[in-house]
């Protein structure tokens, strides 16, 4: 049975594809098709690349047909809304995803070109207006409309699946997070942190087995008006915002600068006090009041000339480790049990899970390696196998995330010599000889083997080596080869 598990459309959308018979995965999000990191756009173009030949089951992570959340991710506008940006990337034709940051009327200006070489895609993105101002939500009209919309994109490939499934977002986020990690088949707690996902930014499970599971802890996701929603993951967007920076992308920039600086008491004070923590129900809550200032993108860029850009970032940081971490302790005293599984996009947060490690009881972690909303695609598979009734323990037996795709020495080959500017030895099996004495010698190396990861890490297999010792490293990767700011660090 082949199951397509996926984040179907949003930021960090992903496919991933489980065969419960063969017992194989194969993972991948649309950012490493498209280029476009992050990209939101439906998994379209991973099944135009991959043109797979068998979809038995379709599942996808979000169940809020009601969008009690208010976060629109199931609205049926939301189908139209695709479509939409679909014929915007045929007239755009974006390289990087700066190039979809456009105005409105850089925006206008490309459509009207395109009237005469592109038609098509222009009559497209009127005709998905068009449907979209037309549609009257309902719960179960849009319920019907994406499912209609998941299978017709699916049959343009010639893929049939006999039923396409829903599954609660925080629920797409744990399982994964358990199943894969050294805890599966022990007790373990499983925390879920992140911007929202149908009406929460947090909930709190405890695992006894994978199929034996209990929530004991959730977080609100608290609707702010105008797509805003109340959450620690928002707060901290919003830092990211203020600092001039892409939100929902360059979070780690905000958590590297904070390295360099102090958090200043008034603003963390403020957080803090605007956060609370209820020890019965393990949930965080906020006092709206207090917090709303947080959500003014104008204040906050005044705080961050008051404190400057290292301790401005500082105070967030240092109030995402402190929370979380009092908040674990806690949960810790009810549910006194060694191990501990991390996912969501918050979870990328490497200093985060360090303090974790350091200031609670908790001995062994697990960070999920695709944390962010890629990662929900294995975990809606995995729910839909579970329901479909088919053995997935065999996933354990994956220690590393290598789940995309790979190619072949001649594969290789042809690639390097499509460029008239490269030029190379193959050094077959001395390769890893060959790349030990470079990187002593100070040189900076790409490693390219195996399948590729699945999620932001880089794990070995598509990966940057160079000399940690020698002065110099850092800057040299961070300006000439990853072109990212000087103070971003490296695993």
């Amino acid at each position: 049975m082949r199951i397509a598990g996926t984040k179907y459309c949003g930021h960090d959308s992903a496919l991933c594809l489980l065969d419960t018979d063969k017992k194989t995965v194969f993972a991948i999000s649309t950012e490493r098709v498209t280029r476009i990191k992050h990209d939101y756009l439906d998994i379209t173009p991973i099944l135009d690349a991959y043109q797979l030949d068998i979809v038995d089951y379709v599942a996808h992570s979000y169940n809020d047909f009601e969008d009690k959340g208010h976060d629109g991710e199931l609205r049926e506008k939301m189908t139209y809304n695709k479509e939409i940006e679909k014929a915007l990337r045929l007239i755009i034709k974006p390289n990087y995803a700066k190039d979809l940051s456009l105005s409105r009327t850089e925006k206008n200006k490309l459509i009207f070109k395109s009237l005469f070489n592109n038609f098509s895609a222009v009559k497209s993105y009127y005709v998905a207006k068009y449907k979209r101002a037309l549609v009257k939500e309902t719960p179960e009209g849009s319920r019907r409309a994406f499912t209609n919309y998941i299978r017709l994109n699916f049959n343009k490939f010639n893929l049939k699946p006999k039923k396409i499934f829903f599954y609660e977002h925080h629920l797409c986020h744990a399982i994964p997070s358990y199943c894969l990690s050294p805890f599966n088949g022990d007790k373990a707690l499983a925390l879920t942190i992140d911007g929202q996902g149908d009406g929460f930014f947090s909930k709190l499970y405890v695992f006894n087995g994978l199929e034996d599971y209990k929530l004991i802890g959730q977080s609100t996701a608290d609707f702010m008006g105008n797509g805003r929603f109340l959450s620690i993951g928002r707060i901290y967007e919003d830092f990211t915002r203020a600092m001039d920076l892409r939100p929902n992308s360059d979070e780690g920039k905000v958590e590297a600068l904070a390295a360099f600086g102090k958090a200043d008491k008034d603003l963390f004070q403020q957080l803090m006090s605007a956060t609370h923590i209820d020890k019965n129900n393990l949930s965080i809550n906020f006092d709206i009041k207090k917090i709303e200032p947080f959500y003014d993108i104008d204040w906050l860029k005044k705080q961050r000339r008051r404190t400057g850009d290292e301790n401005f970032c500082a105070s967030i940081q240092n109030y995402l480790e402190d929370t979380i971490v009092d908040y674990l302790n806690i949960a810790y005293e009810k549910y006194p049990i060694n191990n501990l599984c991390l996912s969501g996009g918050v979870a990328a947060n490497i200093i985060m899970s360090l303090n974790i490690y350091e200031r609670t009881k908790f001995r062994n972690i697990y960070v999920l390696p695709p944390m962010a909303d890629d990662g929900l695609a294995i975990g809606s598979a995995i729910l839909s196998a579970i329901d479909l009734g088919k053995d997935v323990s065999w996933l354990n037996d994956y220690i590393m995330p290598y789940f995309g795709d790979e190619y072949t020495r001649e594969d290789v080959i042809k690639a390097l010599d499509s460029f008239d500017n490269i030029t190379y030895e193959d050094i077959k099996n001395d390769w890893p000889q060959e790349a030990a004495i470079s990187v002593s010698k100070g040189k900076i190396c790409a490693l390219f083997q195996g399948k590729m990861e699945f999620g932001p890490r880089a794990l070995g297999n598509r990966s940057i080596i160079a000399n940690p010792m020698l002065e110099g490293t850092r800057q040299k990767i961070n300006s000439t080869v990853k072109r990212r700011p000087s103070y971003q660090p490296f695993c």
